[in-house]
This record gives structure tokens, sequence and C-alpha cells, in this order.
């Protein structure tokens, strides 16, 4: 049996292209499919194998740039061609890569972890006008998937709301071995790990100041340019910025909470904190909470006083949370879980014969 791996993009290495690399070490030997590859852009084992992409590739610079330019995708799409050697097509989609084109009978099982190109919240006058007709046609090609599995609950309604054939949750990979539990001997818990990513200045200024005033120690990590002008020298201490997993995750684990106010497609960031056995205060969505659930975790509506008000609380509670409790959130996601699943699908799939036409389960 030959599988092929297909994805919107490998642009940059993230939650969503680890989902590309657990099922690479799945099938080894699959070959991946893309709309647009930026060579080098990530390291690990994906740069190692064949990868097919689409003319994209020599116009596109990163997400935000492919996003304006969603428009050419469907002529992209249809110029990739997955070769009828291939039995199982296993598509991670964004909101596009179902649409490469393929043969009648390959089975096509598309894992719809989002729909990033087509919800941004802030679109050029381009996206919009194009807005309709790319939605029409990534709706229209999800419904040729054999199969289609989704993250979590929440998708799985949208997506049943256009497409009756078989839609099941499978949840997301999470590398849990990178944030262990480490014994509590020597840990103060005596400052706040902050997530830059989503915090807008005027929030992150408000919470310095409280922080100030009360002698609360802090660290900002991840991608902070935004928040330059806080920042006293460029090597401020206050901002640890984008680290690998061996520096983050002692952070974390020695953190008296996480403060994440970031919004995405997965609560990456604060299962780190929750397997390193630290609570966490988050932007209250119905995405984070079909993942988390609410033990451990102060949801806030994302404003300064709503998450100040968290930050006093999670003070009188983050050491009655059961440190084990909350690493056990992290493991319903430990990526071994999703790479049995998918090999168990599979399995199953391909000794059940199903074929329709689009019409058979869009509606």
């Amino acid at each position: 049996m030959k599988i092929a791996i297909s994805c919107d993009d490998l642009l940059v290495r993230d939650h969503y292209t680890e989902i590309v690399e657990s099922l690479g070490l799945v099938y080894e030997d699959a070959e991946i499919y893309t709309l647009v590859h930026k060579e080098k852009a990530m390291l690990g084992t994906v740069e190692l194998r064949k990868i097919h992409s689409t003319y994209l590739s020599h116009k596109i610079k990163d997400r935000e740039h492919l996003a304006r330019n969603s428009f050419l995708v469907p002529n992209a799409a249809v110029n990739l061609f997955i070769p009828c050697t291939v039995d199982v097509i296993i598509n991670i989609s964004n909101g596009m890569s179902q649409g490469i084109r393929k043969c009648e009978n390959t089975k096509l099982i598309t894992y719809f972890y989002d729909h990033y190109y087509l919800n941004r919240k802030k679109k050029v006058l381009r996206e919009k006008l194009f807005n309709s007709y790319v939605a029409k046609w990534s709706k229209k090609a999800l419904c040729m998937s054999d199969e289609i599995w989704v993250p979590n609950e929440n998708v799985k309604e949208f997506v049943e709301s256009f497409y009756s054939g078989v839609v099941k949750v499978i949840a997301p990979p999470f590398n849990i071995a990178d944030y262990p539990l480490t014994p509590m001997e020597g840990k103060e818990f005596n400052y706040y790990a902050i997530n830059a990513k989503g915090m807008s200045e005027k929030c992150a200024v408000e919470l310095i100041s409280f922080m100030g005033q009360y002698d609360m120690k802090y660290i900002f990590f991840g991608e902070d340019s935004h928040l330059a002008g806080l920042k006293y020298t460029d090597d401020d201490p206050r901002f640890l910025g984008v680290k690998c997993s061996g520096e983050l995750a002692p952070m974390l684990g020695n953190a008296r909470c996480l403060i994440d106010l970031s919004e995405g497609a997965f609560p990456e960031d604060a299962l780190k904190a929750l397997s390193s056995g630290r609570p966490a205060i988050l932007k209250k969505s119905e995405n984070y909470q079909s993942y988390l659930g609410d033990f451990g975790i102060l949801w806030t509506d994302g404003g300064f006083e709503n998450v100040i008000d968290a930050v006093k609380d999670m003070n009188n509670l983050f050491h009655t949370f059961d440190r084990r409790k909350l690493y056990n959130i992290a493991t319903n996601f430990h990526d071994i879980k999703f790479k049995s699943a998918v090999r168990r699908e599979i399995d199953h799939l391909t000794h059940v014969e199903h074929t329709h036409e689009a019409a058979d389960c869009c509606h």
C-alpha cells in the first residue's frame, strides 16, 4: 500500500507542520505534495523526504503572502497531480490542500486542522473580493474526501454542516516529552510566564504596571517584536524571546502560572505549561475550551482588567492545583496516541470500500 501526504504549505515550523512531520514518521516512505514549499525553512525530518510543490513556491514568501493570494490556489492545486500509484492520500488541511488533483480511485483522507486562510480577521481587499469564490471551491474540494478527520467537536460540527460523509475526531499530537513533569524540589514558582504572542502593547503595559506595584516577577517569551518599545535594552532579561523547548521547558516548569492571550487552532503553548505541571490564565474561546476543559485554568475575556483580576485570583490558587492532573490533560494529546489512531484508521479504511461523488456527501 502506497501512502502520500499532502498539505497546504511548508513555510514555517509550527504545530501544523509538526502534524505533517508526525505523519511522515508513521509512513516513512510517503512523499509530500504541498501547494507551497520554502526550501530549508524548517528543521526536522520533513526536509529529508521527497517534496512536490506548485509554481506558487516561486512566488509566495510566507503564509500572510499566501493568504493574500489565495485566489491563485484553485488553479495551482489542480496543476499539482498525485499519481495513480498512490493508494491513500492523507491530507492535512488549513483549508486549501484538499483540492490537489488525484486519480478517481485514490482514497483521500482529509485531516481538517483549521480554516486559516478563510477565517483570517484582517483581509486585504483582494482577499475580500475572492473570499466567496475560494470558500465555495474549498468546501467543494473538501467534499471529495472519503473521510474527514477533525481535531475537536467544534470543528466536527462545522464540517457536518455541509458534509454528510464520515467525520471522526482525532486529537492532534503534542510532543509531551519536550515538557516533562519534573520534581518539586527547588521550585519557588515566584514569577509569571507571559506569552508575548497575542499580547497587545496596551495589555502588556497595564500588566507590567500592575505587577510592578505588587513586586511580582514576570518573564515574556515568544516572538515579541511588537513589544520592543517596552524593553529597557535589546537584551532585557524580562523578555526571553523565541527559544527551543530545551530552554522554554524549565522556564515554564518553574513559573507560578502561564498567561496566554493568543488565539489559534490548537492551544500548544497552554499544553506546554500544563504538561510542566503549571496552571494557566487563558483567553476564553470555544476552541481552546473544547481541548482543555476547566481544571487548572482561569478563563478571561482578554481585556487587561479581566486578566489582572485573574492574576489576583491565581495568586491564591496556583498551589492548589494537582500537578499530576495538570500533566494528565496534556497526555490526552500525546503524539504516540495520534500516530496509533492514524495507523488504525488507515488500516481499517483500506479494507473497506467507499466510493462516492461529491454530490453524495455535500449539501
